[in-house]
This record gives structure tokens, sequence and C-alpha cells, in this order.
């Protein structure tokens, strides 16, 4: 088996086939609707053949589904295609507390009627990101499509645009790459960037015409200045690997754009395509350190993951250095069944610095011995993530009997069908809390109890989307194993995928934006799902902000609840930095006790009369230094006392 990212239309022959595992990322015999043009690129199946032998589907009655708890509905689109090419960021929160969020949107109200016509030569013509805002007091403000007006149409013009990524400039001005064909001549990605912080309008920087065009840019924004776009060549109407990898420098925001005159730099050669089994990397992320370094991660399906960096974004040769991540090879796979203990990478990676280390999680699938072939399955399938402070190792394994059915459904083949479906672990994200003590990885996750059959794109027989997703995220620090996952969204209903986790979560809170379905119809079937009008099933764009109950960092209180009358400062707790424990006033002196995590006392400290604050040394009473570890305060004999948790590090 493998997959890949793109819910396309991938039409399977009915006839039946044995049951085997797949050896490469898409398989034969397969018919594929390209979604940016509408037409059907044949493979050995015949398409006549195929469609006369599937009777209709009959039509299913479609249930509403809510939102996660707390999720806000920042949009709607009839477009499924957020996942198209790879994981670029698509929130982030500043240093101000600002939210901003974009996403893919088929923007049918400026034009072509809303639900979209597919009938139509380019049902979406209006395709492209949107933008919105989060201010510091909490409101959102939508700024609707990322264009430029004042670009020239220098041919004949074309509004259709693609995925996107987002960065934010020293400034705090938003910068959005996507492939746009702004000014008609050329679908190539094109940054743009915000007119200045908090602005609806954009000055839009255009890369150069090259052959092929380079589709699903990603920005990363210096601090020192200078934005790095990240473009790449899938394969066509499959959509499961890259045939090229590229990058622009754009060293500061350029001139107007005039007509065939490019702002952005050359395109740049630079991934390590050598190394690779086909020539091929899966779905790249680009990121930004806070030394001025860029860097690209992408996986090798099957293979290993790499990580490049360019000292200084430019990803000029002399700037490169180029890290392997794995030491994976054919030769170590040797069991032909469930039992294989190796596992190799998918498609999907993701890559984010905590200041200048940086982080790279991907998703991994059984790897097994089949004759002279590796073959891969979706049979325990795992979340991986390698940076230099902890190494390699794994964040969350799928347990037996969680998810053995999910993938095998289809025609007696084991693992999900490119195209449609992710792994039952799979679009993995890394970030990090606002004081960069804790990491957190985030992933979309399926079950078998999630498994929906009637997904069947019109084809009985033929599983394409396998249910419904949840997101799930768990916790580290360092020393520290990875927690138990979090359900972020515990939708049993709501198929919640797409997802984006930001680099920086304030206030121990996951901070996420995903596409969820508003209709019991979810998975991919038919460019996204299945029904009357396959195709046009209505999907919400929604941020939810959910608190991590494995952190160990002192969150603010939810708005409208009591106030907290116990505060520790900071938190994390550096020694031998001083901790401030704030509290409430009162008449009379008090205890204030310092326990660990077994409930014994490590220290009492005396609070006089009137005084709100007092503060800790990190000693024990008995003078000792406090070992690293998580701690617990509240004052000694008081009923109703809120609990300061918080960490002590050495």
């Amino acid at each position: 088996m493998t997959r890949s990212s793109l819910c396309l239309i991938v039409l399977v022959a009915l006839a039946a086939s044995p049951a085997a595992a797949r050896d490469r990322v898409n398989p034969a015999d397969r018919l594929i609707r390209d979604p940016d043009r509408g037409q059907v690129v044949a493979g050995r199946a015949l398409r006549e053949g195929l469609r006369a032998a599937a009777p209709e589907a009959a039509a299913r009655t479609a249930v509403a589904v809510p939102l996660p708890d707390g999720a806000v509905q920042l949009d709607s689109t009839w477009y499924d295609l957020q996942d198209m090419g790879s994981l670029g960021h698509r929130i982030e929160v500043g240093a101000d507390g600002r939210v901003h969020v974009t996403w893919q949107d088929e923007f049918c109200e400026l034009g072509g009627g809303c639900p979209p016509n597919l009938n139509a030569p380019q049902p979406h013509p209006n395709r492209g990101m949107g933008y919105a805002v989060r201010d510091a007091a909490g409101v959102w403000t939508h700024h609707g499509k990322v264009r430029d007006p004042g670009i020239p149409a220098c041919c004949v013009p074309d509004l259709g645009g693609g995925f996107g990524a987002l960065a934010l400039a020293p400034d705090g001005r938003a910068v959005i790459a996507q492939h746009l064909n702004e000014d008609g001549c050329d679908l190539r990605g094109t940054l743009h960037v915000q007119s200045a912080p908090g602005s609806s309008t954009w000055d839009a920087q255009i890369s150069p015409v090259v052959a092929p065009s380079l589709l699903f840019p990603q920005v990363a924004a210096r601090p020192q200045g200078g934005f790095a776009m990240l473009g790449e060549v899938p394969r066509g109407g499959l959509y499961d690997e890259t045939e090229a990898l590229r990058t622009s420098w754009l060293p500061a925001a350029a001139a107007s754009y005039s007509c065939f005159t490019w702002t952005t730099g050359p395109w740049t050669a630079f991934f390590p395509t050598a190394l690779l089994r086909d020539g091929r990397a899966g779905f790249p992320s680009m990121a930004a350190a806070s030394d001025g370094r860029v860097g690209v991660a992408a996986t090798d399906f099957g293979g290993n993951v790499f990580l490049v960096e360019s000292s200084n974004g430019t990803f000029a040769a002399p700037t490169l250095t180029v890290r392997v991540l794995t030491s994976y090879t054919d030769a170590q796979v040797t069991a032909s069944d469930s039992t294989s203990l190796q596992f190799r990478p998918s498609i999907h990676c993701h890559l984010a610095y905590n200041d200048t280390t940086p982080h790279v999680v991907w998703s991994e699938l059984q790897a097994r011995r089949s004759g002279g072939s590796v073959v891969y399955s979706d049979h325990r399938s795992r979340i991986r993530m390698w940076s230099p402070t902890r190494g390699l190792e794994t964040v969350h394994q799928v347990a037996a009997g969680v998810a053995d059915r999910y993938d095998d459904l289809d025609q007696g083949l084991a693992g999900p069908i490119a195209g449609f479906n992710t792994l039952s672990v799979d679009w993995p994200q890394v970030g990090f809390s606002a004081d960069g003590f804790e990491t957190y990885v985030a992933w979309l996750r399926f079950t078998d109890a999630q498994i929906d059959p009637t997904a069947d794109a019109g084809l009985p027989g033929v599983v394409t989307g396998l249910g419904v997703g949840d997101i799930a995220c768990s916790v580290t620090r360092p020393g520290q194993s990875w927690s138990v996952p979090q359900n972020l969204t515990n939708t049993p209903s709501t198929d919640e995928r797409y997802f984006s986790l930001a680099t920086r979560n304030p206030d121990a809170r996951a901070h996420v934006v995903f596409q969820a379905s508003a209709t019991d119809q979810a998975g991919c079937s038919i460019i996204g799902d299945r029904g009357a009008t396959p195709g046009n099933l209505l999907r919400r764009i929604a941020y939810l902000e959910r608190p991590l109950t494995a952190s160990v960092l002192d969150a603010p209180i939810a708005a409208g609840a009591a106030p907290r009358t116990l505060r520790v400062s900071p938190n994390p707790v550096f020694a031998p930095a001083r901790a401030t424990f704030a509290l409430a006033a009162a008449s009379h002196p008090r205890v204030l006790r310092i326990v660990d995590v077994a409930g014994r006392t490590v220290a009492d400290l005396d609070v006089p009369a009137h005084e709100s604050a007092v503060r800790w040394e990190g000693r024990r009473d008995d003078g000792r230094p406090a070992a690293t570890g998580v701690y617990f305060a509240r004052v000694a004999g008081a009923r109703d006392t809120p609990v300061a948790r918080f960490v002590l590090a050495h």
C-alpha cells in the first residue's frame, strides 16, 4: 500500500483483487481525475468499463454535525483540497498575542456561483488562500481572499490558485505564499506581503515563470529580514510525491510588479535528489530559526528523512547543510508479515524551530519483505520525531486492536488507497509552548470504530474516504517521555482534517486551524465526499484553542471564571532564579507550602500579614537545592485556595 496526501478521484477497477500489500506510492490500474483541470488521466484500467460496471449509489441522508467544543468557525468552503501538497504552516501566534490563520477556499461568492458548478470547465475560478486575524482582545477580523488588485493581467486573466502557507515578518506583518495565476501568465508560487501590520491589502511578489510550474509554495520569514519561498513540482494527477523542489529568495519587498519583471529571485535547486530512492521526495516543510537559518525537511517514501538548512535563507550551495535524520535500509527488512518491527517514512513531514533547534516530525508505516521487494502496510503505524537535543524517537505508535482494519476495506488490498485517505496516524505537526519549555506534537488519527464503508464514490465495494478523523496531541519536556495522546477535537461524527498547529502556543494551549465536515458525510471521494451531489458538500474552516492536560505550565484562567488568587512566575523556574508567588493579601500571616508530585512537603514559606507575594530560592527546608521536577504550591491549611503547578529546572 501507499498513499497520497490529496483527496483526488482515484477510481479503482471493480474486478476482484487478491489480498496484497502495496509496494509503491500509487498502484497501477487507476483512473485519476486532475482536480485543477477536471480531465481524467487514464491508467491501464478502462474508464468506460469502470463506470458501466458500477450502479449509482443510493442517496444518503445527511445529518448536521457539531464543531468541537470551544471551536470557532471562521469560514466555510465547497473545496476539499486543503491537504494538497505539503504541511506548510497555516497558523501562527505573534509575540503580540495576535493569531494569524490562512486556509484554501473556493471563494465562489466572488464569481462562478455557490455552490460551484462542477460541470463547468473550471468549477473554482476564484480559488486561493483566505486570511483572518484575532487581536489580543479575542476579536476575529476576516480579510477575505489574499490578492493584490494592482497586479496587471499580462496574459489571459486567470484567477485560479491553490495551496499556500503563512509566516510572520519581524514587524508583525503576515506573509502568505500561494500558487496563483494573478497576472494571468503562469500558475506559480507568489508571495503576498501584508502592506502593514493588520492591513487588509497585500503587495504581491511574483516569482519567475519556469516549466513545469512550481506549486504549493511555502514561506519562511527570517528575523533578520528577507523571505524564502519553497515551491514544488508535484506528480500531476497523482500528487503523492514531488518531481522537484526549488526555493526563491526575496531579500526585501520589491517595487510594484510589471509584466515579465520578476520580483523574487530565481528558482534554485537545492535538495539532494541523488540520495532519494527514485529521485522524488515526499511533501516538504519549510521554517526559519531565530538565528536566520532556513530549513526544509522532507521524507523519501520508504527511505529516509532529510533536513536541508541554509545559513542565510538563500539556499545557495555554500550556505547548505544536509542532514540525513534516519539510517534505514531495505536490508533491515526481513519479516514478511505483521510481526515486522521495521517501519519506513510515508510522504508527510513537518518542520519547526524552537528558537534555533530544529524539530522534524513525520509518519511511518510498516515495512515487510515480499520476495525480493519491500512492501508497506498501514499496520501499527507511528509518529516519529528528530531533534538534535532529543535524537530520534517515537512519539506515538498505534496499539494492536485500535486500527487493525482501518486500511483494509478496498478489494482486499492492505493499505489506504493513494489519493484518498491518510494513514491511521498521519499529518504530524510540531510546535512549542510560548517559552519553549514544552514540545507539542499533534497528528490526525483514525480508528477502526471510525470506518465508514458507505464512502464508496458511487462504486460499491470500492471504499475511498474512510470515515471520521480526530486531532490528537502529545506533550513532552526536557528529559521526559511523551504524554498519553489527548484527543483535541473528540467528535465521533465530525470529520476534522487538514489541520495546522501553531509554532508558538501560549498559555499551555494547542492552537490549531482545521477543516471540519458540516454533515456526517465525511471522507474523501469525488473530490472530497459522497452523497447526492458528491464534491459539493460544505465544509467549515474552524479555529480551536485547547488546553493541554499534560502540560505543567501555568495557563491563565478562562474568561468569565473566578479570578486566580495564586500565581507563580516565571514558569518554568530555571534555578538559581527565584520563583515569585503572587496571592491575595490577607490581614493575618500565612504559610505557602510547596510539595512535590508525591505530595511530600519540600518547603514552607512564611507570608507576612498584608503581603501579596513571596519568593522561593529553589531550596528545600533543609537548605539543599530542590531537584528538577514538577511542584505544586498552595496556602497551607486554607480551603478553596487554587493550586499553582510549576516546573523547577536546573
